[in-house]
Parts: C-alpha cells; sequence; structure tokens
C-alpha cells in the first residue's frame, strides 16, 4: 500500500513583479513560492507557523533546496502549487513542491530541507526540546515521523 503524506494544493496568479525582464517567472522566486507553500501545508493541518514554531524559537533552515524548471510561467497566468510533507524526523523536516499550468502540465518541481535550529541557530532535537510539539506533529502526521 502506497504512504499518502500530507499534502496542500493552493491556486495563485504570477504576478508581473515576478518576473523578470525577459517576461517570464524569475528562477528564484520559486523558492518564495515554495516557502508560502509550507506556511500553507502547516496551517491547513492546524499547525500555523508563526504561534506553531516561530514564536516557540522552533525555525527552519534551509538545508538544500533544487528546482527543476520546466515550462516557462509568464505575468498574469493561473497556477496551482502543491507542497507535500516528505520527510519529518526528529532534526529534519522536508517537502517535496510541483507547480501545475491550469492544463494540469507541471511546469517546475522542488524540494527542501531543512533542520530545526534555535535563536542562535543551533540546530536541536525537536523531540527532546519541545516533546509536545513532537507530540501534536506525531498526531497531526500520522505514520510520516520517525522516531
Amino acid at each position: 500500500m502506497q504512504q499518502r503524506y500530507p499534502c496542500c494544493r493552493f491556486e495563485m496568479e504570477v504576478a508581473w513583479g515576478d518576473c523578470d525582464a525577459a517576461g517570464i517567472t524569475y528562477y528564484a522566486r520559486y523558492f518564495d513560492w515554495f516557502s508560502n507553500g509550507r506556511i500553507q501545508l502547516f496551517k491547513k493541518y492546524g499547525l500555523p507557523y508563526m504561534s506553531t514554531f516561530h514564536r516557540q524559537n522552533v525555525n527552519m533552515v534551509a538545508l538544500e533546496a533544487g528546482c527543476r524548471y520546466r515550462r516557462s510561467l509568464w505575468p498574469e497566468e493561473a497556477v496551482s502549487l502543491e507542497t507535500v510533507l516528505d520527510t519529518l524526523t526528529r532534526t529534519r523536516i522536508g517537502f517535496k513542491y510541483t507547480i501545475f499550468k491550469t492544463d494540469g502540465s507541471p511546469a517546475a518541481g522542488g524540494f527542501t530541507v531543512h533542520a530545526y535550529v534555535d535563536e542562535r541557530g543551533k540546530p536541536f532535537d525537536i523531540k527532546k526540546r519541545h516533546p509536545a510539539l513532537w507530540a501534536k506533529m506525531n498526531a497531526v502526521f500520522p505514520g510520516t515521523t520517525e522516531s
């Protein structure tokens, strides 16, 4: 049986400010969209980022990020962003992203991997430092965590 990972999909429109001088979406803008996708995924599953993580000094810093650009996106083009929680461990969290055109074809796909760090930038084990939060994440995302 295939594992179903937590997923969030939302519609958006490419803004003029997202594009470069050639009139197509600037490559680095996709990573801003990926950030929005993570925030929306947490919100959908009842873990609003600011109150659940940020205000408890649980910051998620990027360790790895990548994107494969398949089709150009233009200003005022409607697209949808799908964010999937891919990895959840006591020290890391990872996501996969797909941006779809209105015809359903993928325009881009990417990933990010993050470490939990405190306000000083020091990495930590979230289960040890925030056991209640770890328990809640396990309850919200059953079957995706590694103990």
